[in-house]
Protein backbone atom coordinates (compact mmCIF):
# COMPACT_ATOMS: atom_id res chain seq x y z
CA UNK A 1 0.00 0.00 0.00
CA UNK A 2 2.58 2.43 0.62
CA UNK A 3 4.48 1.70 -2.16
CA UNK A 4 1.85 1.88 -3.88
CA UNK A 5 1.24 5.33 -2.37
CA UNK A 6 5.00 6.54 -2.90
CA UNK A 7 4.81 5.37 -6.67
CA UNK A 8 1.51 7.97 -7.23
CA UNK A 9 3.22 10.39 -5.59
CA UNK A 10 6.44 10.10 -7.47
CA UNK A 11 4.14 9.85 -10.31
CA UNK A 12 2.54 13.41 -9.50
CA UNK A 13 5.24 15.13 -9.07
CA UNK A 14 6.94 14.27 -12.20
CA UNK A 15 3.99 15.22 -14.03
CA UNK A 16 4.11 18.54 -12.55
CA UNK A 17 7.71 18.88 -13.22
CA UNK A 18 7.24 18.03 -17.29
CA UNK A 19 4.41 20.27 -17.17
CA UNK A 20 6.02 23.53 -15.82
CA UNK A 21 9.09 22.64 -17.95
CA UNK A 22 6.78 22.48 -21.04
CA UNK A 23 5.46 25.95 -19.86
CA UNK A 24 9.11 27.70 -19.37
CA UNK A 25 9.95 26.35 -22.99
CA UNK A 26 6.54 27.64 -24.54
CA UNK A 27 7.56 31.25 -22.96
CA UNK A 28 10.84 31.06 -23.87
CA UNK A 29 9.77 30.77 -27.41
CA UNK A 30 7.05 33.51 -27.40
CA UNK A 31 7.13 36.51 -29.73
CA UNK A 32 8.07 39.83 -27.81
CA UNK A 33 6.77 43.23 -29.08
CA UNK A 34 8.60 45.89 -26.90
CA UNK A 35 6.15 48.57 -28.40
CA UNK A 36 3.39 47.12 -27.75
CA UNK A 37 4.63 46.23 -23.99
CA UNK A 38 5.67 49.85 -23.46
CA UNK A 39 2.63 51.77 -25.07
CA UNK A 40 0.40 49.26 -22.79
CA UNK A 41 2.66 50.14 -20.02
CA UNK A 42 1.92 54.07 -21.05
CA UNK A 43 -1.87 54.10 -22.01
CA UNK A 44 -2.50 52.25 -18.44
CA UNK A 45 -0.21 54.24 -16.02
CA UNK A 46 -1.95 55.75 -12.93
CA UNK A 47 -1.13 59.34 -12.26
CA UNK A 48 0.81 58.69 -9.13
CA UNK A 49 2.20 55.24 -7.41
CA UNK A 50 -0.12 52.76 -6.40
CA UNK A 51 2.00 50.57 -4.87
CA UNK A 52 1.98 47.87 -7.59
CA UNK A 53 4.77 48.60 -10.15
CA UNK A 54 5.06 44.66 -10.42
CA UNK A 55 1.87 44.45 -11.13
CA UNK A 56 1.31 46.98 -14.15
CA UNK A 57 4.67 45.86 -15.61
CA UNK A 58 3.78 42.06 -15.95
CA UNK A 59 0.44 43.17 -17.52
CA UNK A 60 2.66 45.20 -20.20
CA UNK A 61 4.36 42.11 -20.60
CA UNK A 62 1.96 40.22 -21.06
CA UNK A 63 0.49 43.02 -23.75
CA UNK A 64 4.20 42.06 -25.00
CA UNK A 65 3.31 38.77 -26.12
CA UNK A 66 4.46 36.74 -22.97
CA UNK A 67 1.67 35.76 -21.35
CA UNK A 68 3.26 35.54 -17.74
CA UNK A 69 1.91 34.62 -14.31
CA UNK A 70 1.83 36.38 -11.58
CA UNK A 71 5.97 36.67 -9.79
CA UNK A 72 5.02 38.45 -6.60
CA UNK A 73 7.41 41.31 -5.64
CA UNK A 74 8.93 43.23 -8.18
CA UNK A 75 12.63 42.22 -7.49
CA UNK A 76 11.45 38.55 -8.43
CA UNK A 77 11.66 39.43 -12.48
CA UNK A 78 15.46 39.98 -11.86
CA UNK A 79 15.37 35.79 -12.49
CA UNK A 80 11.96 35.79 -13.72
CA UNK A 81 13.38 37.57 -17.18
CA UNK A 82 16.59 35.85 -17.71
CA UNK A 83 14.26 32.43 -17.55
CA UNK A 84 12.52 34.42 -20.41
CA UNK A 85 15.74 35.16 -22.73
CA UNK A 86 16.14 38.29 -21.50
CA UNK A 87 19.51 39.05 -21.40
CA UNK A 88 20.99 42.32 -18.71
CA UNK A 89 22.55 44.98 -20.76
CA UNK A 90 25.11 47.61 -19.74
CA UNK A 91 24.55 50.52 -17.63
CA UNK A 92 26.35 52.81 -20.71
CA UNK A 93 24.16 51.06 -23.13
CA UNK A 94 21.79 53.19 -24.72
CA UNK A 95 17.84 52.24 -24.08
CA UNK A 96 15.68 50.72 -26.21
CA UNK A 97 12.24 50.40 -25.81
CA UNK A 98 10.76 47.64 -24.41
CA UNK A 99 13.87 48.00 -21.47
CA UNK A 100 12.80 46.50 -18.25
CA UNK A 101 14.62 47.58 -14.98
CA UNK A 102 14.15 45.64 -11.95
CA UNK A 103 15.49 47.36 -8.45
CA UNK A 104 16.47 45.02 -5.47
CA UNK A 105 14.95 45.36 -2.19
CA UNK A 106 16.84 47.81 0.08
CA UNK A 107 16.21 50.33 2.53
CA UNK A 108 12.40 50.67 3.47
CA UNK A 109 11.58 48.72 -0.25
CA UNK A 110 11.15 45.10 0.99
CA UNK A 111 9.85 44.46 -2.73
CA UNK A 112 11.98 46.37 -4.58
CA UNK A 113 10.72 48.21 -7.87
CA UNK A 114 10.16 47.61 -11.66
CA UNK A 115 9.43 49.72 -14.62
CA UNK A 116 9.42 49.66 -18.57
CA UNK A 117 11.23 52.36 -20.85
CA UNK A 118 8.79 53.52 -23.13
CA UNK A 119 11.59 55.26 -25.36
CA UNK A 120 10.75 59.10 -23.48
CA UNK A 121 10.65 57.80 -19.69
CA UNK A 122 10.40 54.96 -17.54
CA UNK A 123 6.64 53.24 -16.79
CA UNK A 124 5.89 51.27 -13.64
CA UNK A 125 2.23 51.55 -12.13
CA UNK A 126 2.76 55.39 -12.58
CA UNK A 127 5.00 57.25 -15.62
CA UNK A 128 8.22 58.23 -13.72
CA UNK A 129 9.78 61.66 -13.78
CA UNK A 130 13.33 59.86 -13.01
CA UNK A 131 14.65 56.60 -12.76
CA UNK A 132 14.99 56.31 -9.26
CA UNK A 133 11.52 56.92 -7.86
CA UNK A 134 13.04 56.89 -4.26
CA UNK A 135 16.01 58.00 -2.44
CA UNK A 136 16.36 54.14 -0.90
CA UNK A 137 17.73 53.65 -4.12
CA UNK A 138 20.43 55.97 -3.80
CA UNK A 139 21.95 54.00 -0.77
CA UNK A 140 25.57 52.59 -1.06
CA UNK A 141 24.67 49.10 -2.36
CA UNK A 142 21.63 49.30 -3.92
CA UNK A 143 21.28 46.77 -6.39
CA UNK A 144 19.70 47.28 -10.03
CA UNK A 145 19.80 45.85 -13.12
CA UNK A 146 18.24 46.62 -17.39
CA UNK A 147 16.78 43.63 -18.85
CA UNK A 148 16.03 43.34 -22.63
CA UNK A 149 15.01 40.81 -24.96
CA UNK A 150 15.51 40.98 -28.76
CA UNK A 151 13.51 38.42 -30.71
Amino acid sequence: MIRRLIKIAFALILGVVIVAAGGLIYLRHCEWNPEQAAEYATENAEEKSVGMCALYVRKAINAGGIPLWRCGSAWRYNKVLTILNFREVAVNEERKVGDIVVFQPIGGRKHGHIAIWNGRQWVSDFKQRNFIVHSDYTIEGAQWAIFRREN
